[in-house]
């Protein structure tokens, strides 16, 4: 098997400066063989590739010494101000190497001449500066981009933990809510029938136990939730016998698709609590699930009316906070009075948004 080795940034920032420098030595020598001279000469190759090698040592060692991390930190304007600064102070340093000890060899010669010899060497720098330029743009258009690039990350992990930390506070809440609703119902049935009690509890132990599974996990399959929603029924039916029915239906194509857990049971648990426990009588509770258009569609109706207080529970709550973090804001959770004596509870969301 051949292993693929990754390039280090160090070794690409080198390759860059060869390749980048000595490209230097191709450009002007191919400008002054056919455009200024009309003849190839290997001085000038020579020239070009002594002035190539300052400047990759001298951009090198600069870069070390006075361009630091902190150079990036700063507002953009200032951190262009400060690279057209470097592009100066280098090429200067490269025309003091070049010219530096032919000024000091002639220097009582040349004292009588400091204006031309300063407007050479003004032009030297003007010159080597076209180079050095290209150098400061290049690196200093990565550095930005690697800052942002970095600023982007820390982002999106900071979102991606809070997300994270927030679904799991949602997740913490609901379990010790669903846990005092079943234990109310359990007490209830004490007081009526200790057998009855006995086999609420077995029905709690199993479903307690299936929801500690789930508790890391993001997304179930529907089959299991509705499998948790028929335990957690049967545990209801036992308290309610026959003041309380129930029907379940899932599509075949909806049943390996994914869900937050205990999203449906708390639909169920709200229908109960808020349907169901206020009625004389009793009544019915109707669970559907299909999907639509590459959407996924549960509904859950009760017996019962929808009263303003209805929409304030811990439950509800959960529910629209873990779809809007899971699967955005086209999610929606609506309850409505639903015929004539009857609310209907209505959760849809993208069934793309799960891949």
């Amino acid at each position: 098997m051949i292993m693929k080795q990754r390039i280090s940034k160090n070794q690409i920032y080198w390759l860059c400066q060869v390749l980048g420098w000595f490209s230097l030595v191709l450009v002007e020598t191919i400008n002054y063989t056919f455009v200024l001279v009309g003849s190839f000469q290997w001085e000038y190759v020579s020239a070009f590739g002594i002035q190539a090698l300052y400047g990759l040592l001298v951009s090198h060692f600069y870069k070390i010494l006075f361009i630091r991390k902190s150079t990036f930190e700063k507002p953009v304007r200032a951190i262009w101000v400060k690279g057209l600064a470097d592009t100066f102070n280098i090429s200067l340093i490269i025309t003091l190497i070049i010219i530096g000890p032919s000024i000091i060899q002639s220097w009582e010669l040349m004292t009588d001449q400091i204006l031309a010899v300063s407007i050479e060497i003004l032009g030297r720098i003007l010159n080597q500066g076209r180079y050095i330029v290209v150098w400061i743009i290049i690196y200093y258009m990565y550095k930005i981009l690697e800052r942002n690039r970095n600023i982007l990350q820390e982002k999106l992990e900071m979102e991606s933990l809070l997300t994270s930390t927030e679904l799991e506070l949602l997740k913490t809440q609901l379990n010790p809510h669903f846990l005092f609703n079943a234990l109310n119902s359990i007490k209830a049935l004490v007081l009526i029938d200790g057998q009855l009690a006995k086999d609420a509890i077995i029905k709690l132990s199993e479903l307690l136990q299936f929801s500690l599974r789930y508790e890391k996990t993001p997304l179930i399959q529907m089959s299991e939730e509705i499998y948790k929603v028929e335990k957690y029924l049967e545990l209801e039916k036992i308290r309610f016998g026959s003041r309380l029915s129930y029907e379940i239906e899932v599509a075949r194509d909806a049943e390996g698709l994914e869900v937050p857990p205990a999203l449906v049971l708390t639909l169920t648990e709200n229908a109960i609590k808020h349907g169901i426990t206020q009625l004389p009588d009793g009544g019915e509770i109707k669970i559907q699930v299909e999907s639509r258009e590459n959407t996924l569609l549960i509904q859950v109706i009760n017996s019962g009316r929808l009263k303003g207080e209805n929409l304030k529970g811990i439950g509800l709550k959960n529910i629209r906070g873990r779809l809007v973090h899971l699967f955005g804001k086209t999610a929606n959770l609506h309850l409505q009075n639903h015929l004539e004596n009857s609310v209907l509870t209505t959760i849809s969301y993208p069934i793309h948004a799960q891949s």
